[in-house]
């Protein structure tokens, strides 16, 4: 399938043949060059070219901060009904066994890793001392809903039930942080596994029919989501004819959202979806949810996995992170 992506403009491009959102941070700015720098000659998108350019991408934008643990990073399997699942255990020195982080990474359910989120993760880990997991759940189009979905409850079931078999003490307390299709991922896992004490929401896709402002007016080139992309993304990571009021994907759809945990949500300013997070606030306010909504300005969808581009923003948001965790005891 030809679809216009953001590996590429439509017609090659450069960036100065367009006007550039004057709302762009300079990290923004060297991130749009990055992309236009790595960029395909082709249109042709597979999910196997975009996972390479991801990769490419993290492994670009983060080399310098390689090596900059302090810590241990160890690779483990949690085996489930259906899969052997990999989870990569971020513990930091000096960890605290108080909680216990479950991560969820994004890339619309059939591109990314734990190596492309590993840079993030790590800096997460150390910001907090706690203990940060991984999960490397199946993609599609190999394997669709509910699979990926399944794969995720399932690991953080494991996880719950063998908290000290990770380092942490029995009474610790559980969370689950996602970006974009992760944080999907990690509300929708709330509404499954019981007794999960927290969600840290980045920048997620909460509502499948793409109707806000936000949807409209973000979906061009220069931020580097189209609908054409959308629509081609929710096509390899859905089998045909899904249900879009299923809850469990379309979370607005929850009628049960009192039954969630504290919630940080983080928001990116200039992205299609940052209106759901909006929605979302607004819903678990009146569900009577804790929560905190943290507005990131100038900022780009896909900003979190890139911390050696967008060394500020990242900043500001692992500070939001670490005071919202701070605060659950």
């Amino acid at each position: 399938m030809i679809v216009t992506s953001w590996l590429s403009f439509e017609k090659k491009v450069a960036l100065d043949s367009f006007s550039m959102d004057p709302r762009f941070t300079d990290e923004a700015k060297v991130f749009a060059q990055l992309i236009t720098s790595l960029q395909s000659s082709s249109n042709a998108v597979t999910p196997e070219s975009l996972r390479t350019f991801f990769e490419d991408l993290c492994a670009k934008a983060n080399e310098k901060l390689i090596g900059t643990f302090n810590g241990n990073l160890q690779e483990k399997h949690v085996m489930t009904n259906s899969a052997d699942i990999p989870i990569n255990v971020h513990t930091p020195a000096n960890a605290n066994k108080d909680k216990l982080v479950v991560y969820f990474h994004g890339g619309a359910w059939i591109y990314g890793s734990r190596r492309t989120h590993q840079t993030i993760v790590n800096l997460l880990a150390d910001a907090t001392k706690s203990i940060w997991i991984s999960v490397e759940y199946r993609l599609g189009p190999e394997y669709k809903y509910p699979i990926w979905y399944n794969d995720a409850c399932d690991v953080t079931q494991y996880i719950m039930e063998n908290k000290e078999s990770f380092g942490v003490d029995r009474t610790a307390k559980v969370g689950v942080v996602g970006d974009s299709a992760g944080a999907m991922i990690s509300t929708s896992v709330c509404q499954t596994v019981k007794d999960i004490d927290f969600q840290i929401l980045v920048y997620g896709w909460y509502d499948f029919t793409c109707a806000t402002p936000s949807f409209k007016e973000f979906t061009n080139q220069q931020y580097f989501v189209t609908p054409e992309l959308v629509d081609w993304c929710i096509k390899n990571a859905f089998n045909d004819g899904f249900d879009i009021n299923d809850s469990r994907i379309s979370v607005f759809r929850n009628t049960s959202l009192e039954k969630l945990p504290p919630t940080l949500l983080i928001v990116a300013e200039l992205d299609p979806v940052r209106d759901d997070s909006y929605t979302y606030k607004e819903l678990l306010d009146k569900a009577g949810v804790k929560n905190k909504l943290v507005l990131i300005k100038g900022v780009l969808h896909r900003f979190f996995p890139l911390p050696g581009v967008y060394p500020k923003a990242c900043a500001q948001a692992i500070d939001a992170i670490g005071e919202f965790m701070a605060s659950i005891s």
